[in-house]
């Protein structure tokens, strides 16, 4: 049976939860699957978990994420990004009324509800980063490996670390937010860059939504952008990859 608790409001530190969920302007969400566009910012948003900075109404709205293993309707999940000379900013908010927080410290995030990002070298994914954050700034990240004839991840070292990332959550009944800022030089010196301009990234976007039961186990719900169509719920794979731009 698995440690869990169900989070709670934090009065102080998440105030600006549901105030932000409420009163967002959604921006269209990108015609073509698997692309997402960045926006380019003159001014670099504060990584405090809070998500109000009004510099954030500038980015596109992702807000396609969907339950491709169960036939339920998704709660909502927008992410948005911004970048500029210095680094790369993602900001997710998440509708979520029941949150597992996982309190095992040997698994960190990975019995929460969480966000996630993975960026890629290649299309092979011969070497892609996973972060995976939840509601109370747990972190889980690796580095990992696929075999594209043996169709399936081969390595997984959990003993990668992001080093510079900066990262902020923050939670109420009625949602989270995890603000997210990847430094670029951080993205170079792991080569993933798919361009000589820096303007193009190999990333999955997706979202762990798990339930607390009343036997003390998880609903594990798996929301992603895009559909890799495999038979049971798989984030680790060429299909879940989609391009992050930089415009």
């Amino acid at each position: 049976m698995r440690n869990i608790i169900v989070a709670m409001p934090l009065l102080l530190t998440c105030a600006g939860v549901t105030q932000a969920h409420a009163g967002q302007t959604v921006a269209a969400v990108p015609a073509e699957q698997g692309v997402y566009s960045l926006t380019h910012t003159a001014t670099a948003p504060i990584i405090d978990g809070q998500g109000s900075d009004a510099v954030w109404q500038t980015a596109q709205a992702l807000t396609a994420f969907s339950f491709p293993w169960r036939d339920t309707p998704p709660p909502m999940t927008e992410l948005r990004g911004l970048w500029d000379k210095d680094a790369l900013y993602f900001r997710y908010h998440v509708t979520d009324t029941a949150q597992a927080i996982g309190m095992d410290p040997e698994r960190g995030a990975l019995d929460s509800d969480r966000v996630e990002i993975f960026l890629a070298k290649d299309a092979q994914l011969s070497s892609y980063y996973t972060m995976e954050i939840d509601p109370k700034g747990q972190k889980y990240s690796a580095r990992a490996s696929y075999d594209m004839k043996l169709a399936k991840r081969v390595t997984l070292d959990d003993s990668f670390q992001w080093g510079t990332l900066q990262y902020a959550t923050s939670h109420d009944e009625q949602g989270y937010t995890v603000e997210i800022k990847i430094p670029r030089a951080k993205i170079s010196e792991l080569d993933l860059w798919q361009d000589d301009a820096q303007s193009e990234l190999l990333c999955a976007l997706m979202r762990a939504e798990f339930t607390p039961q009343s036997d003390g186990s998880l609903d594990m719900g798996w929301m992603t952008w895009i559909d890799p169509n495999t038979a049971k719920p798989n984030f680790h794979n060429p299909d879940t990859f989609g391009r992050c731009l930089l415009r």
